[in-house]
């Protein structure tokens, strides 16, 4: 059965920054590393929008801004659905035939957006292949919910305290190592 791992965490950049070391790791084991990321777009420390990043072909997008009309929003955001479909869709699905490990990021605001991403999402989470995925902390977030009643999962909760722990300890459980 394949590990699946959640990450969850306050907003901020310790789970991108321990994500990042993580797929670094995982990359040195020579193992291929796919899926998508996304990012906060700042102007004068406002958000102002976020990015989609294919991990495979580099292909980076802003797909949320403010003042893009649409009737789907992350936190008051707009959402071009139809450029985030392009990107996470192609993404996902290759990443199910081709990656040793696939990568989620933020996976509560994606897939909150359309039916397609959500039908996506959750083929990947359902597929037989190492996963990391990552989600706000939310207590009440159905998503997270989803997540941890997958069979197989753990979840971490990253902390200021155990940013610097928390890739290695993860990376013991891709590994197939137990970890208490």
């Amino acid at each position: 059965m394949a590990v699946k791992i959640g990450i969850t965490g306050p907003v901020g950049s310790i789970k991108a920054d321990a994500l990042a070391k993580i797929m670094e790791m995982i990359r040195n084991q020579g193992k291929e590393v796919q899926g998508v990321l996304v990012g906060e777009v700042f102007e004068q420390n406002r958000l102002t929008g976020y990015t989609i990043f294919d991990i495979y072909s580099k292909k980076k997008v802003v797909f949320a801004e403010i003042g893009l009309v649409s009737r789907v929003k992350i936190d008051k955001i707009g959402v071009d659905t139809k450029l985030l479909e392009e990107i996470l869709i192609p993404s996902l699905q290759r990443a199910r035939e081709t990656a040793d490990v696939i990568v989620i990021d933020e996976i509560g605001k994606l897939e909150l957006t359309t039916k397609n991403v959500q039908k996506e999402i959750n083929d990947t989470l359902n597929y037989t292949k190492p996963m990391i995925v990552t989600v706000h902390k939310k207590s009440r977030n159905p998503v997270l919910q989803e997540i941890r009643a997958l069979e197989g999962v753990r979840v971490f909760d990253i902390t200021p305290i155990n940013r610097s722990l928390l890739p290695y300890r993860v990376m013991k459980v891709l590994n197939g190592e137990e970890v208490s």
